[in-house]
């Protein structure tokens, strides 16, 4: 059997059959039959052996395979299973009726780890400063407010908060590094 059969060619008489045509008829009967015998219909192995004799024609074009038989059943098994997708459709959605709205696991023990550093973190800032900071990030209140009620200046307000954020990376950094 030759590497490149090809279908194109016709019989200049009606009796005399070209080779290269039976064989690409023999190829693809035995297309026909895997299919049959991986339990499909006739009409789906049927749509496979045309599907892989396009293919294979394609690929022959292109270069010569080591066996042509052997191009021919991964092809059909291929398309095969390509055709089974198309008739499966698009993999359906999970259903969001029965999701949890609890975070996961992990983030819970993360989130609970991130809370004592910063316990720890702000344990350990100076009175005045803790007391700036927290006023300012916990509670919410402007550098005025905080300055008015502590007897201090704005701009010390401004220096402790931005002090108290410096501890606060620098907690958050050295955890991550452990």
């Amino acid at each position: 059997m030759s590497a490149r059969p090809s279908p194109d060619s016709q019989a200049v008489d009606c009796d005399v059959v070209d080779p290269r045509q039976a064989e690409w008829a023999a190829l693809r009967a035995t297309i026909v039959h895997y299919i049959l015998r991986r339990g499909q219909p006739a009409h789906v192995a049927e749509d496979v052996a045309q599907d892989t004799c396009i293919k294979l024609l394609a690929y022959c074009e292109q270069q010569r395979p080591a066996s042509l038989y052997a191009l021919a059943f991964r092809i059909a098994a291929t398309c095969l299973v390509d055709m089974k997708r198309k008739e499966r459709g698009p993999a359906d959605e999970l259903d969001d009726g029965h999701s949890c709205d609890a975070p996961l696991a992990d983030r819970l023990i993360d989130g609970r780890r991130r809370v004592s550093l910063f316990q720890a973190a702000l344990a350990a800032m100076p009175a005045l400063r803790r007391k700036v900071f927290e006023q300012r990030r916990i509670d919410n209140r402007s550098h005025a407010q905080i300055a008015a009620d502590l007897g201090i200046s704005v701009a010390s307000v401004e220096k402790h908060v931005s002090r108290g954020l410096q501890d606060m990376r620098k907690a958050l950094s050295r955890a991550d590094l452990d």
